[in-house]
């Protein structure tokens, strides 16, 4: 039974041909207190700390606002967790095993690295160990993650 329903999670969605994104907002239904996080760190606000005249720039914009061709603005929950689609469901999310099957991520420090390169202009060279503190959320395994 668990099979059937990680495929049907896994393939009704392609089928009916929905998007794979869910956006921010849904997850902060489940998840105020690392919505609130994340909406007051710099992810949050990624396309707004472009200079004016790159915010259309798709080289820019793959870091930057990633999901911007789904009409969403910086970097969302998804960037780091994997689209949202086929783990959203509360019954799935209550699953850990089943989430991760069907999608959800658990990101470490290689998924940070895919934007933040040697190549990315900062005044400073990117620490993961320090940098990741800024971001903190609660998490499923932490107090407070609903």
């Amino acid at each position: 039974m668990r099979f059937l329903i990680i495929v049907a999670a896994w393939w009704l969605p392609a089928l009916v041909g929905a998007g794979d994104l869910v956006g921010p907002e849904t997850c902060k239904g489940c998840h105020p207190a690392a919505w609130a996080n994340w909406k007051e760190g710099p992810h949050a606000r990624a396309l707004e700390s472009l200079p004016p005249a790159r915010r259309a720039d798709k080289r820019c914009l793959s870091c930057h606002s990633p999901a911007a061709e789904a009409g969403m603005s910086g970097v969302g929950c998804e960037a780091c967790h994997g689209p949202g689609r086929r783990y959203v469901a509360s019954y799935v999310m209550r699953d850990a095993e089943l989430a991760r099957a069907v999608g959800l991520t658990d990101p470490g420090e290689k998924t940070c690295l895919a934007c933040h390169t040697e190549s990315t202009p900062s005044l400073v060279r990117f620490d993961h160990a320090r940098k990741v503190k800024l971001i903190a959320h609660p998490t499923a395994a932490a107090p407070g993650a609903r």
